[in-house]
């Protein structure tokens, strides 16, 4: 039911998932039969699954990579969410479950960028028996909903990876869940920036590949 837009070592699926008859952009990479890791990108205006484009290679080395669009956003069908609950996380998640279910996926890892590391959580809290392992970069959570002990219940292993000087989410919201993940491992990147895997990507890579591949 797919289509298939094949590139030498990345390949972009079309699933069409969304309401009428859309189609949600997945970019995929890495050996069909290896362990799958869906990414997730943010909010901002011009971001894509090309948030994670320096890890992608890294990752499909270990994993079957699955690096989705939102609905509005890149190349997938939708339109964006808009008014007071624009990033309010739901119907994203229920986005994520649909392309799993269409890829045919029970179980996975998840990974994501600021507005996308909230609802790779909110993931792990709806279907936690669906995901395995998360793998987060300066998440873009509440810090009053961290604080009131929402992702308490999140039991999988977790990377936190977070800018020294994040100017959009401080270090503070990192360090705060941190300590309200109950198996999580908070690793923190110098620079000004909210995407310390960009500036820091062999650094990152080489961290996050070994978080994906341990015990």
């Amino acid at each position: 039911m797919s289509i298939f837009e094949t590139a030498p070592q990345h390949e972009s699926i079309f699933l069409p998932i969304l309401p009428d008859a859309g189609d949600l952009h997945v970019r995929a990479a890495g050996k069909p039969r290896a362990w799958p890791l869906l990414l997730f990108h943010g909010a901002g205006a011009d971001v894509t699954w090309r948030t994670w484009e320096p890890q992608i290679d890294a990752f499909a080395a270990v994993r079957r990579v699955y690096a989705l669009d939102w609905p509005g956003w890149g190349q997938s069908a939708g339109t964006r969410p808009e008014g007071p609950e624009r990033l309010a996380p739901e119907p994203m998640v229920r986005v994520a479950l649909q392309a799993m279910d269409a890829l045919g996926i029970s179980t996975l890892d998840v990974g994501g960028v600021s507005w996308g590391g909230l609802i790779a959580l909110e993931l792990a809290l709806a279907a936690p028996e669906r995901v395995s392992r998360l793998l987060l970069v300066d998440a873009a959570c509440q810090p009053a909903t961290v604080a009131a002990g929402r992702y308490d219940a999140v039991s999988q292993p977790t990377w936190l990876a977070w800018a020294e000087d994040d100017p959009i989410v401080p270090l503070t919201s990192g360090q705060a869940l941190a300590v309200a993940l109950p198996n999580c491992e908070l690793v923190v990147f110098e620079g000004h920036t909210h995407w310390p895997h960009h500036l820091h990507p062999d650094k990152f890579n080489e961290m996050a590949v070994t978080f994906l591949t341990g015990s």
